[in-house]
């Protein structure tokens, strides 16, 4: 091997550790715990009527915790509960409707709730997250994808991510009953569309196990 082609390999292995290193720190960066923000994230259903339209509704009251490892997304976790009483369909009547018993039992049941148990990867921005979903006391196991939107440090704040999750369940799986004319006809359809966009603020580092 001439000297100068030992040198050029020496300067071509030298670019490449550098070249890794920004990702690295890029990565671990990112890593930390994440608490949601409500002003600037959105919880939204959507359900058919009549099987003819949707209605949409969301609910304004939520807290949520993410702690994100890009590094080892199996060490990542996320925590959510939702104010049942919170919800909003733009018609104050159709919202009490919603906390009776034959759907969420707001008086019972006030708050609804998903805790991870299993994080893997999907993808370079997407995470299989499942988790233990519980509505009206009932709980159950769901896997959900969940998309990294980006991380953004800023100049003199701390770090902001954004997560999105669309999913699908069926309410009867909840007990969540819901209304049917006195002739047995079905109002609403029994699969709910959830949709979940989070912003996040960076609040601590993360715990390595």
């Amino acid at each position: 091997m001439t000297r100068r082609l030992h040198w050029l390999i020496v300067l071509l292995a030298a670019h490449l550790g550098v070249a890794a290193l920004p990702a690295q720190a890029q990565a671990a960066a990112d890593a930390g715990v994440y608490r949601v923000r409500p002003s600037d994230s959105l919880v939204q259903f959507t359900i058919s009527k009549w099987t003819v339209f949707k209605e949409e509704g969301r609910f304004r009251d939520f807290q949520g915790t993410i702690h994100y490892d890009p590094a080892d997304p199996a060490a990542s976790r996320v925590e959510f509960q939702v104010r049942v009483a919170s919800v909003d369909t733009k018609a104050e009547g159709r919202d009490k409707t919603l906390q009776d018993e034959d759907f969420f039992y707001a008086a019972r049941y006030p708050t609804m709730s998903f805790r991870s148990t299993a994080v893997r990867a999907a993808g370079e921005r997407t995470l299989l997250v499942t988790g233990e979903l519980t509505i009206r006391g009932v709980t159950r196991t769901i896997t959900v994808p969940v998309e990294l939107l980006g991380v953004h440090q800023r100049r003199d704040s701390n770090a902001l991510a954004g997560f999105e999750t669309t999913f699908t369940i069926d309410r009867r799986q909840f007990g969540v009953l819901g209304l049917r004319w006195s002739g047995g006809e079905l109002i609403l359809g029994n699969e709910v569309t959830i949709r979940l966009i989070a912003s996040a603020e960076k609040i601590g580092a993360l715990a390595r196990r």
